[in-house]
């Protein structure tokens, strides 16, 4: 009921219809009284007393009922408030025997009704509770598969600048253990990044339906979930001693999988930059200039030999044309190589020509190739720029090597075949005197095959780095005197040569032999490179740990041109083959490697046309009583 209706105003009520329903009787009874009056002539004061007593007696007749009805509403209305306030189970209701019939079967539906409202309240408040704790979980399961899907995020975008993989992995971790509550340990091996845990040895288990692994010892049981890509494995999410329900080991599985794809993608990223900064290391240091051009015929890179050449910054070098590179070039061509870069651009190979740089030139050695991708598509040109300058001149060394030998073999065989022919001659008797002076001639010119000969062997003794040393101490002015005495007296006649070297400089650690070799080919050298009276001045001096024997000469002198390649194998600065000089171009060469094998130095400082001055740096000795120590 939407009111609220109180037991005295029903009571009003029924007693107005009461008064409704005899009304309408008052004016028949009125009308009556009249037409009586007049038919019989009856006395007013009686027609008023039989009116006022019929009304009487509607009223008394209309109260009886009227109380009755008031009675059963009032017990149906206290029945209905009854059931409405009481959350108990309400019985039937008790009507009084003069009670009308309709209020039992009206009391009787409606408690029948009561009762399937009262079925059906219950019904929906419990649908009610469901609903909500249907909504509720509902509700966090949404919100724990959004902070699921946070957290895997995390692994397939991970934020710049991103920490590493395992710091990304070790931080997703965390986070799954705050929001499940499950205690989740992290193991990764050592080859992938570093071990953030002890790693430990479980029993072995069998595989669950979500893909992880079940281990059980004697007192803990673990949940053991691979991180792989592919067939490797990465490392392991241990859970020990924690319940896990369906969705928790699905997700440690999905987890375990982003891992070890962002592990692996890692893993490749850092191997690529390792070859990428492996192949540009090795490509800054090589010799060569290289340069990369694409279909588009633009250079898509460039090392920095390639900008020295072309003398163009190393950062304007990307994206020039392949045009470009070689119109740079041309113009310091020589005339004859103009059209060969033409060749290049319509084929592939390996082309030589010559570049000029100032009053000098540079051999250079083109090689074209075409560039391929994995599926051998030809996706541009490589060019290698070599410089051949200096295997040009030990190419040009070596064949003027085998000329000079076989001038310098030539004449002392020639010397001693016909020496030897004049004395085998038996028509003619020879004085003692003259065979003395044939014969002296002969072991002179064999002398000089020898050293030729030695020579040779020396020089590849220092190519094998198998030249033997006898070491010990000695005293530099011994090594000098010793060298100076082994010249031979006709090679020094008219030579003066002055030491100043003093026996009390620190002895040196060397071969003797071996470095009297050095100073013999030093004289020998002032002596034969000379158009003036030779004369040779030998000083030595000290530091802390060389002993410097300087040998400075009045001879013709080396330009400057000549001076880094004086110690070079087969190089002499005059290659004339009728020079009176002679020399194979070896013997600063095998000064050099002798005194390399010494751990020393050796070095030329020289002006054409006054001499030049030899340095020869040998480690030296301390100590006293015979005991030595090499500094």
């Amino acid at each position: 009921m939407p009111e609220a209706v109180t037991m005295k105003n029903l009571s009003i009520k029924a007693h107005l219809w009461i008064a409704f329903a005899i009304i309408p009787i008052i004016p028949i009874v009125f009308l009556s009284s009249l037409l009586l009056l007049q038919s019989q002539e009856i006395p007013l004061q009686s027609v008023i007393l039989s009116v006022v007593g019929t009304l009487v007696f509607t009223l008394l007749l209309g109260y009886f009922p009227a109380k009755r009805i008031t009675s059963t509403i009032k017990i149906l209305l206290e029945y209905i408030q009854a059931v409405i306030s009481s959350e108990d189970e309400i019985n039937p209701v008790s009507f009084p025997r003069f009670a009308p019939q309709e209020f039992h079967l009206m009391a009787g539906n409606f408690f029948i009704m009561a009762q399937k409202i009262k079925e059906s309240r219950q019904e929906l408040i419990k649908l009610n509770t469901e609903l909500e704790q249907r909504v509720e979980e509902r509700t966090m399961s949404l919100l724990r598969t959004n902070r699921e899907l946070a957290i895997l995020n995390q692994l397939i975008t991970p934020t710049a600048p991103s920490p590493g993989g395992a710091d990304i992995i070790g931080g997703c971790v965390r986070q799954f253990c705050e929001l499940s509550g499950v205690n989740v340990k992290l193991y990764l091996t050592k080859p992938v990044f570093s071990l953030l845990g002890a790693y430990e040895d479980m029993m072995r288990g069998e595989d669950n339906e979500t893909g992880g692994r079940i281990r059980q010892d004697n007192v803990h049981r673990y949940y053991v979930q691979p991180i792989r890509s592919g067939n490797t494995t990465f490392g392991h999410l241990v859970v020990s001693n924690s319940p896990l329900s369906e969705a928790d080991c699905q997700f440690l599985q999905t987890l375990s999988h982003s891992a070890g794809i962002i592990i692996q993608k890692e893993m490749l990223s850092l191997t690529l930059q390792q070859n990428h900064a492996v192949l540009k290391a090795v490509l800054e240091s090589m010799y060569d200039a290289i340069t990369l051009i694409d279909k588009k015929r633009e250079v898509v890179y460039a090392n920095g030999r390639m900008a020295k050449l072309l003398n163009i910054p190393r950062d304007k070098m990307r994206g020039l044309s392949e045009s470009h590179i070689f119109e740079a070039i041309a113009g310091r061509l020589a005339d004859s190589d103009r059209q060969i870069f033409e060749q290049v651009r319509q084929g592939n190979g390996i082309f030589r020509f010559k570049i000029n740089y100032g009053d000098t030139q540079r051999h250079i050695m083109l090689s074209a190739f075409p560039v391929t991708d994995d599926e051998h598509h030809i996706i541009g040109k490589g060019l290698v720029w070599r410089d051949i300058t200096k295997e040009h001149e030990v190419d040009k060394l070596k064949s003027d090597l085998l000329s000079m030998v076989s001038h310098e073999f030539k004449t002392p065989i020639t010397s001693i075949k016909g020496s030897v022919e004049t004395l085998l001659r038996v028509d003619t008797d020879w004085d003692e005197a003259f065979k003395q002076e044939m014969l002296t001639g002969i072991h002179e010119d064999i002398g000089r095959i020898q050293e030729l000969v030695n020579d040779w062997l020396d020089i590849s003794r220092i190519d094998a780095k198998a030249i033997s040393l006898d070491r010990e101490p000695v005293r530099p002015s011994d090594v000098v005197e010793h060298a100076v005495r082994k010249l031979p007296k006709h090679f020094t006649s008219g030579v003066k040569i002055e030491s100043t070297v003093a026996e009390s400089l620190p002895l040196l650690y060397g071969d003797r032999v071996r470095l009297g070799q050095v100073l013999s080919n030093l004289f020998t050298n002032a002596i034969r490179y000379n158009v003036r009276s030779p004369h040779i001045k030998i000083t030595a001096n000290c530091d802390e740990h060389y002993v410097h024997i300087s040998v400075a000469d009045n001879g013709i002198g080396i330009s400057d041109k000549h001076l880094t390649k004086v110690f070079d194998r087969f190089y002499c600065v005059d290659t004339s083959r009728e020079r009176p000089s002679g020399g194979t171009g070896l013997g600063l060469a095998i000064c050099k490697g002798i005194v390399d094998a010494h751990q020393g130095r050796i070095s030329v400082a020289s002006s054409e046309g006054t001499g030049s001055v030899f340095t020869v740096s040998i480690p030296k000795y301390r100590g006293s009583g015979g005991n030595y120590e090499k500094v």
